[in-house]
């Protein structure tokens, strides 16, 4: 047991649930969604995209505040837990709950407070009740706590943060005046900035009565300065002015990185960071937020980049990875190691040799179909607007299919007797060139047709007699899925049948080190097993004496004291031993890429064949194929393999020795669920044409989806079923029409039919890149594409900690224990601050809480502070400036800003 356990509360509630968490209906493996895992969720519950974030927040105000969420989000609510339960994930909120839950079992909660003596936290203003009520519990018996924290800077209520468990901990735990230690000294602020700052919070109602006053010990030369401006477009570019101003008198002492622009809102990032971008003035932005990080983004640099430099193979790799899937990109580039090409003629390879229903076939085909397209569409437009409007006029982005995306929810073809034995009857029929019948099925055997010819069938008869040696076909022959699914997984069946696993040969290796800093960490333990068609065949293993100490964390994790490695080999010595087992295997880790790879390269780099060999990653395959718990031990749980002794290296070995293979059989099940995607439009027909009440649980589901790909545009599946229902002459059939009133009608067919300009399907991502185009526009194309992609990299999300060259542009709320010599907050409007509610009452609290937003964005100064506000923002009024008015400053009016002539 670790004498010091450190980690945010729900890392540490996570932990705990892994050990517990069955006490509270969680089950072993559960896996923990982030945000993107909850929007795929609410994107199958149909939620707009729009209203997604405004949802999670209401779950999060219900959850922990109890804040009602009305009848439409109860039922989006109701349909998640559901999704989620199902699945067996839990998201952040969840972790804090069930351990709340937990804690409640008093022989639980017993077991756990006894492992620690006290008990520190740290920004305690920003715990929720229930969240404190998981702090209390640990505490209830020794009473040893420790808290710091600022209830001025309690800023994230949407997450049910609340100042007021300040006094619930003064009560719970006794807590008396003499208790209670004012951190006086402000090291940071001027006390230009800090007597105004002051003055806005005090008119808060205050937690501490007896708060004692502040003392800045730095001063600075600089008044605060407030200003207002027409529009924001004019507030901007005063800002850059002021900035360059500001940076050439400053005689290199003050760096770029030494400048943050704050602001609520990511709009107003957004817009600055293209006029910064146009200016010249390297920026980056908070996590996810940097024009870099946005996916579709990604994509038209990686295509620039690929049209500048049509015969660079590294842009074409680049290429590639934004729009190949991770796990085929790892197989891939494994398999190139090991067969001495490069990843590019790799996948050229596999898109010429995997069998043509694999799905990773149809991916890189796609890919490498764009990839060739790219040099045309550079040839064809001589201006950057248009070729991003060509590039962006198709959906882009890492190829995933519909099957993929609900592959959770869709079962083996394998695991159905009907199916199975349907395709055996099928491929024999197929083997014999028989004719197959099929009764007439009210429209539905058109669309069984065309997956019988699919399939390889020659010859298919609809209604009439059945000739003689016919393989007869019914609906019958499907009692529990349908006709339209059940043949549908039998298509699935026949054309996967040759699909195997290609990873039967490998050797697994695992590492215990040092620590985890995959930069400095060494080796203490290295094993290796052998694998031949699956099945393990030797094994190898030594403990390894390392240069530097064995920190108390990793010793903890691997129980690998100093003195078990004394007279242990050092790396170099043990390293031409282990590179003669491996040989020429692929080596196989899990997590390998982010651990066991980079430490080993970098240990073997000067050592014989110390770079030589092939690796794979096991951990984007499990991520691809389960939501649950990715870590090796739960995944060996969930196929029955026996883990021996976790983080030791032979035992780890040995089990990801036997899961590699299943997982590759999984791999197999996950290809036979989702492929045939280019059949769904039949299933769709059929499915339409079927009583919908006899549709199986399975069947009603994918209807959800599949009808758009009968009516798009890509499909010939209706004039395909015209065609054939006026060759039947049998006027008794539906329509086409009635077919398409079926699948959602013509106005959705329309819709979906129509072409989508890159304006309609990316609006929020042109509106990003529109004057940053426009700005790019000077010359010919390759002259404004070279400029464009000088301009994109200035932008940029570089992690937790500023960058030095680069001015910070953040929101308020992700710049709490940040400081800056220079600060901006922009936006310094009612509008921004304090937008109306939709119920257009503004409530005493939401005020409160707007006002201690912008006091820590104030109090993030070293020496200047700038407040600035617009008239109008994106053409809209922003209101009053009531916050200005509470400190008493009175904004000027901005100066006007003369811009140079662009050079040339």
């Amino acid at each position: 047991m670790e004498r010091v356990k450190r980690g945010t509360i729900h890392a540490f509630c996570a932990e705990l649930l892994r050990e517990f968490g069955e006490h509270v209906g969680l089950q072993p493996g559960f896996g923990i969604a982030d945000e993107p895992d909850q929007k795929a969720v609410l994107r199958r519950l149909k939620v707009p995209p729009k209203m997604q974030k405004s949802v999670l927040d209401a779950f999060a105000r219900w959850r922990f505040r109890g804040e009602p969420m009305g009848h439409r989000y109860q039922r989006f609510y109701d349909g998640y837990r559901r999704m989620m339960d199902e699945r067996n994930v839990a998201d952040f909120d969840t972790l804090v709950l069930k351990t709340a839950e937990l804690l409640r079992i008093a022989a639980v909660a017993a077991d756990v407070r006894a492992r620690w003596d006290a008990v520190l936290v740290d920004e305690f203003q920003d715990l929720n009740p229930i969240q404190y009520a998981v702090i209390r519990e640990l505490a209830r018996e020794h009473r040893h706590i420790f808290v710091v924290g600022d209830d001025e800077q309690s800023v994230y209520s949407w997450t049910g943060a609340d100042p007021k468990v300040f006094n619930q901990f003064r009560n719970d735990f006794g807590i008396g005046l003499a208790e209670v230690v004012h951190l006086r000294d402000n090291r940071r602020c001027p006390p230009a900035v800090l007597d105004p700052a002051r003055r806005l919070i005090s008119i808060n109602e205050s937690i501490f009565e007896n708060r004692e006053a502040q003392h800045t010990t730095h001063d600075s030369p600089f008044r605060v300065t407030a200003l207002t401006f027409g529009n924001d477009e004019r507030e901007t570019a005063w800002i850059m002015d002021d900035l360059r101003r500001d940076h050439s008198a400053s005689d290199g002492k003050l760096s770029w990185g030494d400048v943050a622009l704050l602001y609520r809102t990511h709009k107003i990032g957004s817009a600055i960071e293209t006029a910064f971008l146009n200016a010249g003035i390297p920026c980056r932005l908070a996590q996810g937020r940097a024009l870099a990080d946005d996916k579709i983004v990604a994509y038209v640099l990686a295509a620039l980049r690929v049209i500048a430099s049509p015969y660079d193979e590294i842009q074409q790799e680049l290429f590639y990875q934004t729009v190949l899937p991770p796990p085929l990109i790892d197989s891939a580039r494994a398999w190139a190691e090991e067969a001495g090409r490069t990843l590019v003629q790799q996948l050229e390879h596999m898109a010429r040799t995997l069998q043509r229903e694999h799905g990773d076939r149809k991916k890189i085909w796609r890919g490498y179909f764009a990839l060739q397209n790219l040099d045309a569409l550079g040839k064809s437009h001589t201006s950057l607007r248009s070729l991003v409007e060509a590039i962006l006029s198709e959906k882009v982005g890492t190829y995933r299919t519909v099957l993929e995306e609900h592959q959770e929810d869709l079962s083996d073809p394998a695991s159905h007797e009907e199916v199975v034995g349907m395709a055996e009857r099928i491929q024999k029929t197929i083997d014999g060139g028989q004719p197959v019948w099929i009764p007439r099925s009210g429209g539905a055997e058109i669309a069984a047709k065309k997956m019988l010819t699919e399939m390889g069938v020659l010859t298919v008869s609809m209604g009439g007699a059945p000739a003689a040696d016919a393989q007869r076909i019914r609906a019958e022959d499907f009692p529990l899925l349908g006709f339209g699914l059940g043949l549908f997984k039998t298509a699935q069946m026949v054309r996967t049948r040759s699909f195997a696993n290609t990873f039967r040969d490998f050797t697994a290796i695992d590492l215990e080190t040092t620590d985890k800093d995959v930069h400095s960490a060494e080796i203490v333990e290295i094993a290796a097993v052998r694998v031949r068609n699956g099945q393990i065949v030797g094994e190898y293993q030594t403990l390894v004496k390392p240069r530097v100490s064995i920190t108390s964390g990793a010793a903890a994790t691997h129980g690998i004291s100093e003195e078990d490695v004394t007279d242990a080999p050092h790396f170099e010595a043990m390293w031409a031993e282990f590179r003669e087992f491996c040989g020429a295997d692929v080596l196989v880790a899990h997590n390998g890429y982010q651990f066991d790879f980079p430490i080993l390269r970098r240990m073997s780099a000067t050592h014989p064949r110390g770079t030589d060999f092939s690796t794979y990653d096991t951990l984007p395959l499990a991520r691809t194929l389960h939501a649950t718990s990715r870590r090796l031990e739960h995944l060996a749980k969930r196929y029955g393999i026996p883990t021996g002794q976790s983080h030791r290296a032979l035992d780890d070995c040995r089990t990801l020795a036997q899961l590699f293979p299943m997982l590759s059989e999984t791999r197999i099940e996950y290809a036979r669920k989702t492929a045939l995607v280019n059949l769904l439009d039949q299933l769709g027909i059929m499915l339409a044409l079927s009583d919908r009440d006899s549709l199986c649980d399975e069947a009603r589901k994918m209807f959800e989806y599949v009808p758009a790909y009968s009516l798009g545009r890509h499909s010939d599946s209706l004039d395909r079923y015209n065609s054939e229902r006026e060759l039947s002459g049998d006027i008794s059939l539906p329509t086409v029409d009635d077919v398409i009133a079926l699948l959602g009608g013509q106005q959705l067919m329309d819709r979906l039919r129509s072409e989508r300009t890159a304006e309609k399907r990316y609006p929020e991502t042109m509106g990003r890149l529109r004057r940053l185009i426009e700005a790019c526009s000077v010359g010919g194309l390759a002259e404004q594409m070279t400029t464009f992609l000088e301009r994109a990299v200035l932008s940029r999300y570089d992690g937790a900690e500023t960058n030095k060259n680069r001015v910070n542009l953040l929101t308020m709320h992700s710049t709490k224990g940040l400081e800056f010599s220079r600060v901006y907050i922009v936006g310094v409007e009612d509008e921004q601050l304090i937008p109306t509610p939709r119920n257009g009452v503004l409530g005493k609290l939401d005020v409160e809480e707007a006002r201690r937003l912008l006091y820590v964005g104030m109090t993030r100064t070293i020496d200047r502070l700038v407040m600035t506000r617009a008239n109008s923002r994106g053409e809209k009024s922003t209101g009053g400036h009531r916050f200005l008015d509470e400190m008493g400053i009175v904004p000027k009016t901005g100066g006007l800003v003369l811009v140079r002539p662009a050079d040339g």
